[in-house]
C-alpha cells in the first residue's frame, strides 16, 4: 500500500478534527470543511498520498471516484442543494482530495467558483457539527 508523506498537511490531518470526520473507506475519508459558508461543504480525500488521478491503479481510481460519488450523493439529500460542485485541484496542497461543495441559488456567489469572492468563514458549535456529522453518517447508512 502507498505511504503517507511526512511533509505533507493533508496526510497528517486525514483524521483530525476527528468530530468533522463522517465517512471511511478504504480508499477514502470524508469529512467536513470546518468552515460551513457553504452548508455542507466536505472534503473527501485519498488515504495515502498520491498527487495525480492518473498515478492510481485502476481499482483504486474507480474506489476514489466511487466514495467521492457516494458521499455527493448524500450530502445531496441532506442538504438539497440547487448544484454541487465537484473541485480536484492540488495545486495549493497537492495531495489527491475532493472539494464538495453544495451550491445554493441564495448564496453570494451563485454562477461563479466560491474562490473568486469575498467571505465570512462560518463555524458551527461542537454540537451543531456533531448533528451534521449524525445526519450524513446516517444517510450514506441507507
Amino acid at each position: 500500500m502507498p505511504k503517507l508523506k511526512e511533509d505533507c498537511w493533508i496526510c497528517k490531518s486525514l483524521h483530525d478534527p476527528a468530530h468533522l470526520v463522517f465517512f471511511e473507506s478504504p480508499t477514502s475519508v470524508g469529512k467536513l470543511n470546518p468552515d460551513q459558508f457553504f452548508k455542507g461543504y466536505s472534503f473527501v480525500t485519498l488515504k495515502w498520498h498520491s498527487e495525480e488521478l492518473y498515478q492510481l491503479s485502476d481499482k483504486d481510481r474507480k474506489s476514489f471516484l466511487e466514495d467521492m460519488s457516494r458521499v455527493a450523493r448524500a450530502l445531496s439529500e441532506v442538504f438539497n442543494p440547487d448544484k454541487m460542485n465537484y473541485e480536484l485541484l492540488g495545486n495549493g496542497m497537492p495531495h489527491l482530495h475532493w472539494h464538495l461543495i453544495p451550491r445554493y441559488k441564495t448564496d453570494p456567489l451563485w454562477g461563479r467558483p466560491i474562490w473568486t469572492g469575498t467571505r465570512q468563514r462560518k463555524r458551527f458549535s461542537r454540537e451543531d457539527y456533531q448533528r451534521v456529522v449524525d445526519r450524513i453518517r446516517a444517510t450514506l447508512g441507507k
